[in-house]
C-alpha cells in the first residue's frame, strides 16, 4: 500500500535528492532558493518568502542580536534565512511542536551548514521555553534577555506564547518581536496586544486564561512601541509583519 507523501516530506526529497545537492552544500542562500522554487508547485505557503523576510533581516541587522529565538521552525526556511544573517557567534533557538516538520528542518539546516548556529527544541512553547531559559541561567541564576524574537506559528496562540515569553521575563528592554502574517491571516488580537496600552493589557490578562496555563499571565507593565509593516509580494498579494520592541518597564 502506498502512502501519500506529506508536502513537507515532498519538500525535503526535492532538495535531498536533487541532482545539485552536492553543490549546493554549506551555501544556505542555495537551500533557500532551492525551498523557494518548489514551494509554489505544492502550495507550500507557511514559509515567510525572501520578501517580509527581508523585513525581518533590516531589523537583524539594526540589533545584531547574539542570542534569537523563533516560535514555529516548520521546515527550516525562516530558521536558515535568519541564522545566516547572525553574527558568527550568535546562536538561533527554534521551537517547533511536530517532531515531523523538526526532522525535516534539520536535515536541510544540516545542508545548510548552519547546525553550529540553530538548535531545535521540540514540544509546546509552555513546556519547552522554560527549559530553555533554564538553559541560559548561570550559577547564579541569572540570565540574558532575548535579543530577537520571531514568531509564525498558528496565530491563535500568539499572544499566549508572547505571555510566556514575558512571564519567563525573556523580553526586555531592547528586545525586538516580529510576528508574520499580522495581515494574511492575520492576528489582530496581537496586535491589539503590543499596541495597546499597560491598563489594557492588565486587564486582557487579568480576564483571560492563558491557554498554556494560568502560571503564565503575562508582564502588563512591559513598554512596546510596534509598527505594522505591509508588504506586497511581486504577485500582489499583501501581507505583513508586526515589528515591535520593548522600551522601558512601566514603574511603580
Amino acid at each position: 500500500m502506498t502512502v501519500d507523501k506529506s508536502k513537507e516530506e515532498k519538500l525535503a526529497d526535492y532538495i535531498l535528492t536533487h541532482p545539485q545537492v552536492e553543490s549546493v552544500r554549506g551555501n544556505p542562500r542555495e537551500i533557500l532558493r532551492l525551498i523557494e522554487e518548489y514551494a509554489p508547485t505544492i502550495k507550500l505557503g507557511m514559509i515567510i518568502g525572501p520578501h517580509r523576510g527581508q523585513v525581518i533581516i533590516d531589523e537583524i541587522k539594526k540589533v545584531n542580536p547574539k542570542v534569537m529565538i523563533e516560535l514555529g521552525c516548520y521546515v527550516g526556511y525562516s530558521a536558515i534565512l535568519f541564522a545566516s544573517e547572525l553574527p558568527e557567534d550568535a546562536k538561533y533557538y527554534s521551537f517547533e511542536v511536530n517532531e515531523k516538520f523538526a526532522a525535516i528542518a534539520t536535515k536541510l539546516i544540516r545542508l545548510a551548514g548552519l547546525t553550529h548556529k540553530i538548535e531545535i527544541f521540540v514540544g509546546k512553547a509552555s513546556d519547552k521555553l522554560p527549559e530553555f531559559r533554564d538553559g541560559m541561567s548561570g550559577p547564579d541564576e541569572r540570565f540574558t534577555p532575548v535579543d530577537f524574537i520571531f514568531i509564525d506559528h498558528w496565530k491563535d496562540m500568539y499572544v499566549p506564547d508572547l505571555r510566556i515569553l514575558e512571564t519567563l521575563n525573556l523580553i526586555a528592554p531592547g528586545t525586538v518581536i516580529a510576528a508574520d502574517n499580522i495581515i494574511y491571516p492575520g492576528a489582530p488580537d496581537y496586535a491589539k496586544y503590543v499596541k495597546g496600552s499597560p491598563k489594557y493589557r492588565k486587564e486582557h490578562n487579568m480576564s483571560n486564561k492563558n491557554k498554556n496555563g494560568t502560571k503564565y499571565l503575562g508582564r502588563w507593565n512591559i513598554l512596546y512601541e510596534s509598527e505594522t509593516i505591509e508588504v506586497v509580494s511581486p504577485n500582489g498579494d499583501k501581507d505583513g509583519v508586526e515589528i515591535s520592541k520593548c522600551v522601558d518597564y512601566l514603574s511603580g
